[in-house]
């Protein structure tokens, strides 16, 4: 009887498989969001989370296992190091967040995106941006101030099985929570997204035909018979 598997093999030979995640895990340390498929994102960020912690503890031994590891040290144990300890000092755990982004064109495979958490700026990370872009496009629908719309929902006797709307509600409320940001301050975020969108659609140019005669037989000219 097999074992269970330690990770996730990727399609991948072990040596190949651990250097694509070097890579990965270098890139998402310096760059700090990385776009990949789901599988390799849900890999990667056991990684980070682990680097992330090396860091954290910054004795010298915890800094030879990040050089031993990662590609680029000068670029990246400062960050480890410096930037992203300080930020998660009072944070015991899960310093990254997956978030799903659909299925790529071609060979129709899960893509996600990876982001390291920025306690300091909530606002900018890219789970905020999309539940912006949600609540605008339901403000643009129902053509009311939908913020505290949704916030009353949130406020409700949940039952136990919760619909979709107090589900979103709470998530709603939960990023306002950890932002620490007043509904007034996102409602003035969302009527500007809105106003954006609004715009982009009065701009877009819409398709018009080219000059000419619509009977393609037209274009083609006499005919000429082959002999």
């Amino acid at each position: 009887m097999h074992g269970a598997s330690a990770h996730r093999k990727l399609n991948m030979h072990s040596a190949l498989r651990r250097q694509v995640l070097r890579n990965l895990t270098t890139d998402l340390i310096k760059h700090g969001r990385l776009e990949t498929t789901l599988p390799r994102a849900k890999e990667l960020r056991r990684l980070a989370d682990k680097m992330i912690t090396l860091g954290k503890r910054g004795d010298e031994h915890a800094r030879h296992q990040i050089e031993a590891y990662l590609y680029q040290p000068k670029a990246v144990v400062p960050l480890l190091l410096d930037t992203y300890a300080k930020r998660f000092a009072e944070r015991p755990g899960g310093f990254t967040r997956v978030v799903p982004i659909g299925n790529r064109r071609g060979d129709n495979a899960p893509m996600a995106m990876i982001e390291i958490l920025n306690t300091d700026e909530p606002e900018s990370e890219l789970s905020f941006n999309y539940l912006v872009k949600s609540l605008a496009a339901m403000q643009l629908r129902e053509e009311t101030k939908i913020v505290a719309q949704t916030l009353d929902q949130a406020r409700a006797d949940t039952p136990v099985r919760a619909s979709k709307q107090q589900r979103f509600a709470l998530k709603v409320q939960k990023a306002l929570r950890n932002a620490s940001m007043p509904a007034e301050r996102l409602q003035e975020i969302v009527d500007a997204e809105a106003a954006l969108v609004q715009e982009r659609k009065s701009t877009e140019k819409k398709w018009q035909p080219a000059d000419g005669p619509t009977d393609y037989s037209a274009r083609r000219g006499p005919m000429t018979r082959m002999l």
